[in-house]
């Protein structure tokens, strides 16, 4: 008798567990989206870069979909973070350029716009942000007026990845909507706290937005010294970089970035809950210029951050998803930043609402059954300079002139079409809808702005170097070997 008691009760334990192992999903799939800041479309080793070590993320590569024609919505982080989060080109909401503290007199606005964590808040997500935000100072820009439950970051463009820094000199380090600084690497501080988040609410699903620090300037790994201190601040040194040390930092802080996804995916298995969480991995412009002659970090792309190439704006892109999407495809339909939104709101159980009016489209038959994206006219604004992608043609207005490409037969745009009389009608026809696109598009300032006419914005947060660093005897050398 005791036998069939033990058996009984071994084959419930047994049942139990295979129930654990094999319980259902639930019904919304938990979220993480992490963006690097200015990483090249070679910057991890699986899109080709060279020198740079990213297993944990190459692995979701190859057990994921691959994107290979995925671009940010402008080739500068500010406007690219504002179509990610709302879904709309950013010439709608006004913040079309870097944001500008001692320019601009208020940043991306939940009163006005409807961002991706609050819907998805509404429907039952518990939501942080551990990063960079760059669209707003005021309180009521910051992240948890947007529906962020959580937010451990800093609020400006770049920081010191030691001291907490940021471009004008001041701590800017946030627990919530506090300033308290903490000490430690910040590469290291996102993923810890990323980790944390996913360890309190793993039982619920969740939305986990980590836009890392890195690569951005300025170039430090882990044991590299602070650039920004209260008695000394420079913005950047890595031009006066060699080419190696420059790499070797560009890889610290790739790999930083890397270790980071292998916590977040240790933690998933932890709780069981990987198969039931999509990851999506993008970077919010190309690679910098010295990325580009230290290490050709765009993959031999044309341009690079800042310019509308596509060295620029090509960025690389990752959709992971266990046993939801197949692993190991190549997905090279057209794809920008602001897909991102109305892709997860389709996710989440959301049904589309009117009034959202994305100009994103759901990307989630392209990347589940590989249906092609519906052919769409793409445009991208910076400055007073547009580009307009109809199928493989690339249109670039800049300095009072056009630039026409094929991609198809030219990726790396080397020869312009503009004078082809092959392609006149072609040129005509993007010339008007490029027009019609920023006069129906683009409010306030964008508005304002003669197209191809070089406008030079004033950026008066910068510091007197000269005068905040007189009474420093020596400067320090900061490691440049």
């Amino acid at each position: 008798m005791k036998i069939k008691h033990v058996m009984v009760l071994g084959l419930w334990i047994l049942g139990a567990n295979l129930f654990a192992q094999i319980r259902p999903k639930q019904e919304k799939p938990n979220i993480i989206l992490i963006m690097a800041d200015d990483l090249g479309y070679a910057g991890l080793s699986s899109f080709g870069g060279i020198g740079i070590k990213t297993p944990e993320l190459d692995h979701l590569v190859e057990n994921g979909i691959k994107c290979t024609s995925f671009y940010s919505n402008a080739p500068v982080c500010t406007p690219t973070r504002v179509a990610l989060l709302t879904g709309r080109y950013q010439q709608r909401v006004g913040l079309d350029h870097l944001y500008y503290p001692c320019i601009d007199g208020d940043g991306l606005d939940p009163k006005k716009h409807i961002v991706l964590a609050s819907q998805l808040k509404k429907a039952g997500y518990y939501t942080g942000v551990f990063g960079k935000w760059h669209l707003g100072d005021e309180e009521k820009y910051r992240p948890k007026s947007h529906g962020f439950d959580e937010f451990t970051g800093f609020l400006d463009g770049n920081i010191d990845f030691i001291s907490h820094h940021n471009t004008r000199s001041k701590e800017d380090w946030w627990i919530d909507h506090k300033l308290k600084n903490e000490e430690g690497y910040v590469t290291t501080l996102l993923n810890n706290a990323a980790v944390n988040f996913i360890e309190n609410n793993h039982k619920a699903p969740f939305f986990l937005y980590l836009p890392h620090a890195a690569v951005h300037v300025p170039m430090q790994g882990p044991d590299d010294p602070a650039l920004r201190t209260n008695e000394y601040w420079q913005y950047r040194v890595d031009k006066k970089m060699t080419d190696e040390v420059y790499m070797r930092r560009y890889s610290d802080m790739m790999t930083s970035v890397d270790k980071g996804v292998g916590r977040i995916m240790a933690t998933l298995k932890k709780y069981n809950i990987e198969e039931n969480t999509l990851i999506i991995f993008i970077s919010d412009n190309g690679g910098e210029e010295r990325g580009v002659t230290a290490g050709n970090v765009n993959g031999g792309l044309r341009g690079y951050k800042g310019t509308m190439y596509e060295g620029g704006i090509k960025v690389p892109a990752l959709f992971y998803w266990k046993e939801t999407l197949k692993p190991g495809l190549v997905n090279k339909d057209v794809m920008l930043s602001m897909d991102i939104f109305p892709t997860i709101l389709h996710l989440a159980g959301i049904k589309e609402d009117k009034t959202l009016k994305p100009d994103g489209v759901n990307l989630w038959r392209s990347l589940k059954k590989g249906k092609n994206i519906k052919k769409r006219d793409l445009f991208w604004m910076h400055k007073e300079r547009v580009v307009m992608r109809s199928k493989n043609l690339k249109l670039i207005i800049q300095n009072s002139d056009v630039e026409l490409y094929d991609l198809s037969k030219d990726p790396k745009e080397l020869v312009d079409l503009s004078e082809n009389i092959a392609y006149k009608k072609d040129l005509d026809e993007m010339l008007i809808k490029s027009k019609n696109w920023h006069k129906e598009t683009a409010i306030g300032f964008p508005l304002e702005r003669v197209l191809g006419k070089d406008l030079k914005i004033p950026w008066p947060c910068g510091r007197n170097l000269e005068e905040y660093n007189k009474n420093i005897k020596a400067i320090p050398s900061y490691n440049l070997e």
